[in-house]
Parts: structure tokens; C-alpha cells; sequence
């Protein structure tokens, strides 16, 4: 009897880029930097100082970054930019603050979630970006240790700490 051993495919850590996938990250990267703009807008609302500030964080200057591109943290919210390392894809993580929601109400997350759903919606019929948005309620203490440890820590090399302007605009 001839004993047959299946051939295991060696993994990498490498994946395939083509000109497509650099294209489709490339939407995916706009249509971050459009949520993100909605984000700091949403802020401008607020009396407080410390609801106005967020740190925009480059994680690619980062040396012991591995698969995450960029993040925007704020009382309110975490939007992150990573990249898959097993597929090479770019996603979109929204992770909404649930004791921004239980204090100020969901109007603040139903606006930023509004132009995140829109900047990613296909409007072709093809899959287009709408893989790349996920949306995540995360405990109060998770969102917030993250956020005063950034405030805290202060600026880096990678790190940057903002505070919008409050609006002069009466709704």
C-alpha cells in the first residue's frame, strides 16, 4: 500500500498587493478621513473642554505598530484605520462609548454613524467598501482608560492631542 502525505502549504506573513487592493484601501483611507472630520465636528457642540479634545494617533511612525494605520480618540469615540495581515484589507473600526451614549444620548452617535454608513455605502450594486465598517459599543472604562492615558501621556513622535473649538452656532 503506497501511504500518501498531504502537502501543507507554508504560511508567510506576507501577503499579494495588487493594484486593485492598493485602490480599494485607498477608498477605504478617504472614506476614514471623512468620518473622522464628522467626528471633530460632532465635538465642536460641547461646553466642556475635555468632550471638545481628541488625539489623532499615526500609528505607522510607530515602530512596534504591526497592522493599525491611523486612530482618532475621543471621549465619545475610538475610529481606528488598521490593515488585515491576513488579507491586506484596510477596515474601519468604530467603537462607540457607552457612557458618552448613556450621558449625552445617542443623537451624537446616530450623526457619526449616519456618515459612516454613508461614505462606505456602494452605490453600484458591487460589495465596494461596505466590508470595511465595523461598529462596536464598548464599555465605558475600556474607551476611557485608552483616552486619559493618551491625554495623560501627552504628545509623541506619534501622538497628537487637539481641542475643537467650541461652535458659536445655536441649534
Amino acid at each position: 500500500m503506497k501511504q500518501t502525505r498531504k502537502q501543507q502549504q507554508q504560511k508567510t506573513n506576507y501577503v499579494l498587493v495588487d493594484s486593485d487592493l492598493l485602490l480599494t484601501n485607498k477608498e477605504v483611507e478617504k472614506a476614514y478621513t471623512l468620518i473622522v472630520e464628522k467626528a471633530k465636528d460632532l465635538l465642536s457642540k460641547f461646553e466642556v473642554g475635555k468632550f471638545r479634545t481628541y488625539c489623532e494617533i499615526e500609528h505607522t511612525k510607530n515602530e512596534h505598530n504591526t497592522n493599525l494605520v491611523k486612530e482618532h480618540l475621543s471621549y465619545h469615540f475610538n475610529i481606528t484605520l488598521s490593515i488585515s495581515p491576513k488579507n491586506g484589507k484596510s477596515y474601519i473600526f468604530v467603537d462607540l462609548g457607552m457612557e458618552s451614549l448613556q450621558k449625552f444620548g445617542s443623537s451624537l452617535s446616530n450623526q457619526l454613524l449616519r456618515q459612516a454608513y454613508e461614505v462606505t455605502h456602494s452605490n453600484d450594486n458591487t460589495i465596494g467598501i461596505e466590508y470595511a465598517l465595523r461598529v462596536n459599543f464598548i464599555p465605558a472604562e475600556q474607551n476611557h482608560n485608552f483616552y486619559y492615558r493618551r491625554v495623560a501621556e501627552g504628545e509623541t513622535t506619534y501622538v497628537s492631542l487637539h481641542t475643537v473649538e467650541k461652535s458659536t452656532e445655536v441649534n
